[in-house]
């Protein structure tokens, strides 16, 4: 079983090199970092590993995979952007009073949300909350995941405030010893918050060593495209042309990646994350993530680096506590 699946995620790794690089289009071909960013592990990992991660980005990514989360923990991560403002993400998870994993996150910036006039690209949220958790069975885990978010409206005038509530579930089944199956629908009732809160769906398979010290995933991912917020359109320079432009449907309504990535822990405390994502249905869109950190009992500290932006050099760069 252990072969079938590093077979499986050679050849995923292998189609993503494969797929030809296509012309940067002259739209904006990816959200602001704030609506696609996690915390935690996952900042490190694309914002990906339905069938891995387990700690506060998991409230997201797959809520069910909250159940192998066995402690109690206060964790925070402080995201800069690639643009717009610095934002950081607060949570707790309790893995201990109950059967039941429950996670708490609240995300909010460290700036105020300027003028639509004044600013450039920014995420047009002023805060969001979320409430999680997992129900273990005998052969699987259920998750469910609320989500509350406080925005501009980015399709009305400027000042104008939205405000909503979505929803979330996953599901995680332990195939074998090793190997790992999951998927989860984030953001399914969205309609009034679509271009804050995208509908994202995410189905993967992770095959993680008994002794933990090393894991590999492949994730299929597919969320929905914001008419409004990526259909910017751009100078040859990959600067935005306007603030305020008309909106024009993009030609595909959903981002359709593969990512494939893992983890490494070695001397029992320094863990190493990768990941490397291409789209697949025909947008050139990709994502690269890597971090470092060092995890003792009772602490841990790690820095992550994620390239979502296909024609631009600079990072988004996150610190994890």
């Amino acid at each position: 079983m252990r072969s079938h699946f590093i077979a499986l995620w050679s050849w995923c790794a292998a189609m993503i090199i494969a797929i030809p690089s296509f012309a940067a289009t002259q739209t904006r071909s990816t959200l602001p970092d704030e609506i696609t960013a996690t915390g935690g592990q996952g900042a490190a990992q694309a914002g990906s590993g339905a069938a891995l991660i387990s700690d506060q980005a998991a409230i997201h990514i797959n809520p069910a995979m909250l159940y192998r989360h066995r402690n109690y923990d206060v964790a925070g991560s402080y995201i800069w952007p690639v643009e717009g403002r610095p934002f950081y993400r607060a949570a707790a998870i309790d893995g201990i009073t109950s059967k039941w994993t429950t996670a708490f996150e609240y995300t909010g910036f460290a700036d105020a949300l300027e003028s639509r006039e004044s600013r450039a690209i920014d995420s047009p949220v002023r805060r969001r909350g979320s409430l999680a958790f997992s129900i273990p069975t005998e052969l699987m885990a259920l998750g469910f995941a609320g989500h509350y978010v406080e925005a501009e409206d980015p399709t009305k005038a400027p000042g104008v405030t939205i405000k909503g509530f979505t929803l979330g579930s996953g599901v995680v089944a332990q195939l074998s010893d090793s190997i790992r199956f999951g998927a989860s629908v984030e953001n399914f009732n969205n309609k009034k918050v679509k271009n804050v809160s995208p509908q994202t769906i995410r189905v993967g398979f992770a095959w993680e060593h008994k002794s933990g010290a090393f894991a590999l995933y492949t994730d299929y991912r597919d969320r929905e495209r914001s008419d409004y917020l990526e259909g910017l359109p751009l100078t040859s320079e990959g600067e935005l042309a306007v603030v305020d432009p008309v909106v024009v449907p993009s030609p595909q309504p959903h981002e359709k990646m593969t990512i494939v990535g893992g983890q490494i822990q070695t001397f029992d405390v320094l863990r190493i994350f990768f990941a490397v994502g291409r789209n697949v249905n025909g947008e050139r869109s990709e994502v690269l993530s890597g971090g470092l950190g060092i995890y003792q009992k009772n602490f841990s500290l790690a820095y992550a680096v994620s390239r979502t932006y296909p024609d631009v050099k600079d990072l988004q760069n996150s610190v994890h506590l």
